[in-house]
């Protein structure tokens, strides 16, 4: 018997939520193709920075939905949802129980989710991973217990699904069959659930936009022109308008991204991941020698600096 959740809440919100990522990312896209150094230069390079990633999120979540449904028979429970399967022999599967009954909180603890769009996982200490496959409130959840973890669902007819565990229960197996699990593999959240990745990452997006903001900031106060590089012998040579500054930040970042994706690739191999460390830990001292570069054509142009 097959399954299929209710989504209609959870697509209008995603699809809204999409809608409104994608003309942020336009509006600040557009605004940078004609903003001059200030303050507001900083505001239009963070929405997309932010809004990118957070839109990939919503749309596979939307794809999930759309894909998501649950079949229980004679054999066993699958589950399906986007990129993630799941098939649990019945002789494996402990009596399904309602959220509401077993009193755990059934909200994931580290994923994007929303009303109508419960996905993710926590750590429950009577029932350990708990994976969230829901569309509804946890009193309409079902759990699903095998092994050490287990599964939160919300079929469309709770009272109805139950049964239908029930005469498969009792009507056994046909065949032996063998538990499979299967999730998406993305390479970025391996690479965020390592400690030491995700401070070198975040440490090289960090810097350049540092430097963006300090820029920003000091932009009323710069002159109309100042040096942009110096002679052989020292002098500040070509002078040009302030707003040439933002190359700096410019290159910091775009090396942040071409090393995050090549450091993402090589990291999907143990051996490899010292190269990944070494390329992350590059994009830190770049940006810190674009800051004291920075900091010196400021210097030469009569700036102090606080």
């Amino acid at each position: 018997m097959t399954f299929i959740p209710q989504r209609r809440l959870g697509l209008a919100i995603g699809i809204s939520l999409l809608i409104l990522l994608l003309a942020a990312i336009i509006l600040s896209i557009a605004q940078l193709g004609r903003a001059t150094i200030s303050v507001w230069i900083l505001l239009w390079v963070l929405v997309p920075l932010v809004c990118v990633p957070l839109t990939l999120v919503v749309a596979y979540n939307l794809y999930g939905l759309l894909t998501a449904r649950y079949s229980l028979d004679r054999d066993g429970f699958s589950l399906n949802w986007g990129w993630a399967s799941e098939y649990i022999p019945i002789v494996d599967l402990s009596r399904p129980r309602r959220a509401s009954e077993l009193g755990v909180n059934s909200r994931p603890s580290r994923s994007l989710w929303w009303p109508g769009c419960v996905v993710g996982r926590r750590e429950v200490a009577q029932l350990g991973t708990l994976e969230f496959f829901a569309t509804t409130p946890p009193a309409k959840m079902v759990i699903l217990r095998t092994g050490g973890r287990a599964l939160a669902i919300s079929p469309p007819d709770v009272d109805a699904f139950l049964h239908s565990y029930t005469g498969a229960a009792r009507m056994g197996s046909l065949e032996p069959t063998s538990p499979q699990s299967q999730r998406p593999d993305f390479v970025l959240g391996r690479v965020w659930d390592s400690r030491a990745a995700r401070a070198l990452v975040l440490a090289g997006a960090a810097v350049p936009l540092a430097l963006l903001a300090y820029l920003a900031l000091r932009a009323p106060g710069l002159p109309p022109e100042i040096p942009f590089g110096f002679t052989p012998a020292g002098v500040p040579e070509p002078y040009s308008p302030p707003g040439r500054l933002l190359l700096l930040p410019l290159i910091g970042g775009l090396c942040w991204l071409v090393n995050l994706a090549i450091g993402a690739w090589l990291f999907r191999r143990e051996a490899d991941r010292p190269i990944s460390y070494a390329l992350w830990g590059a994009v830190v001292l770049m940006g810190v020698l674009l800051w004291a570069a920075a900091l010196q054509l400021l210097l030469a142009a009569g700036i102090a600096i606080p």
